[in-house]
């Protein structure tokens, strides 16, 4: 499924309920307008605070965690992350947009603030495939970094007219991915299996376990998205992927490739 969230308003917006949309957590977008402040505290669920563009500063347990991001396709991710029960306080020095990824954890564990010095960033897609798949990939929380967590997030930037999520393939955990596009005209296609859906800015997919999922952006526009992943009980998600058995053989070497050949 996949919806557009064409009208987003200044606060916080609900873009995924974790219970009706089958995603097992809740996500929001807070648009938050410069010079103001807005609190949150989530008794059940630990929760991810990352800026996606804007000046920010969150205020907790004396504690004061600042990040600017002028654009999340130049700047690198700043996130906050705490445990439930834990009372964060926004401030906005200019308008700003952060995504943040709630899920129900009983395990309490101290703060985490992730930047540039200590995020996972790696370039992903160069060789047979003759970069058709080139992509940044961004790991901020899975289990190796953050075993303490029942969540999954990292962003991706997907270069225009090319692929990521590829080859296909698929894992039993839902996933869920929210979009940005260097131009607000931008568009790319979601896969689900053999369904399609047209993405646009802002728009927010929602990928059943079981499902393949390939993505691709239009020729000319950059794509970006949020990747969030819940783990299942009994059953993390450890960067598991089986791939799809017709495709497969793009993993390999010696691939030949078609070329047009010169009289």
């Amino acid at each position: 499924m996949l919806r557009k969230n064409e009208t987003l308003n200044f606060g916080v917006n609900k873009i995924c309920d974790g219970q009706q949309d089958a995603m097992f957590m809740d996500i929001y977008l807070l648009k938050g307008e410069s010079s103001k402040s807005y609190t949150f505290d989530n008794p059940t669920q630990e929760t991810a605070f990352l800026l996606l563009e804007g000046d920010v500063t969150f205020t907790l347990d004396n504690a004061t965690y600042s990040g600017k991001r002028t654009s999340c396709f130049t700047d690198s991710a700043s996130c906050l992350h705490v445990s439930k029960g834990k009372k964060v306080v926004v401030t906005c020095s200019s308008d700003a947009e952060i995504l943040i990824q709630c899920k129900e954890n009983d395990n309490e564990f101290e703060t985490g603030w992730y930047d540039k010095s200590n995020i996972d960033l790696g370039f992903f897609g160069d060789g047979e495939l003759k970069a058709t798949t080139k992509r940044i990939v961004t790991t901020i929380l899975d289990k190796e970094r953050t075993p303490y967590s029942n969540m999954v997030l990292g962003e991706i930037i997907n270069f225009p007219g090319i692929w990521s999520s590829y080859p296909p393939h698929h894992h039993p955990q839902p996933e869920v991915y929210f979009y940005k596009f260097d131009k607000p005209q931008g568009f790319g296609t979601c896969f689900m299996g053999d369904n399609a859906y047209k993405v646009t800015h802002n728009s927010i997919a929602f990928i059943p376990g079981g499902l393949v999922h390939p993505q691709n952006a239009a020729p000319g526009y950059a794509m970006y998205y949020v990747w969030m992943i819940p783990h299942l009980q009994d059953n993390p998600w450890l960067k598991t992927r089986t791939y799809d058995p017709d495709h497969e053989w793009v993993n390999g070497t010696n691939l030949n490739i078609f070329t047009l050949k010169e009289d």
